[in-house]
């Protein structure tokens, strides 16, 4: 999962800014599908370091990905609880787990290739584009899914990667309630800390711990 995560999480950091010089707002499919090739270009560029290229992805993130929507909706409930100060930390760690964990994948990178399927409206006036990335070389293709929300300024912004029929929202909502039910919410930001830590050091999984996707 973690493969697919590193390509489907590219393609989500590419996103908007691949549409910048485009006329007019664009679809989420247009968002999506314009992705694909700048994304496979940076992973597959042998002249650029892992570093270069995580880089290169970690500057995207903050314009296609609305971290603010995705930090609630994986506190649910647990989200008013906190106080602001909290809220604002919370998204900041949130945001340096995934890029810490999903980045160390980089280099599994092997020709995949993202085409666009097809897309749908959803409650919220949300809407989720149907991908597939092939792999070629006989394994099975695999499927994933963005779902997206449209931000103030009318652009549609990422709040969800479904891969393979798991939502990363939903995946890690359950294994952080587990961490708040038994040690609170401050035993979660702890946590969170710690673990943020020990990814951005040794490239380690919260997924070891019970709290990784």
């Amino acid at each position: 999962m973690r493969k697919i995560a590193i390509i489907a999480w590219a393609v989500a950091a590419t996103a908007l800014v691949s549409l910048r010089a485009t006329a007019g707002p664009a679809t989420p499919e247009e968002v999506i599908r314009s992705t694909s090739v700048k994304v496979i270009e940076v992973l597959a560029d042998k002249g650029k370091t892992t570093e270069q290229k995580k880089t290169i992805l970690d500057g995207y993130l903050d314009t296609c990905c609305d971290f603010v929507t995705i930090s609630k909706l994986v506190m649910a409930k647990n989200w008013k609880s906190l106080k602001e100060p909290q809220q604002a930390e919370f998204i900041s760690l949130f945001r340096k787990y995934l890029v810490a964990t999903y980045g160390d994948n980089i280099e599994n990178y092997a020709g995949e290739t993202v085409e666009v399927l097809s897309g749908r409206k959803e409650a919220r006036d949300d809407y989720t584009v149907m991908t597939k990335i092939a792999r070629g070389g006989g394994q099975a293709d695999l499927l994933v899914d963005y779902r997206l929300r449209k931000a103030t300024n009318g652009e549609w912004k990422i709040i969800d990667v479904i891969a393979e029929g798991i939502s990363m929202v939903s995946n890690l909502r359950s294994q952080f309630q587990e961490v708040i039910s038994r040690e609170g919410t401050d035993g979660q930001m702890a946590q969170l800390r710690e673990k943020t830590k020990s990814t951005a050091s040794s490239g380690s999984s919260l997924a070891k711990s019970g709290t990784g996707a």
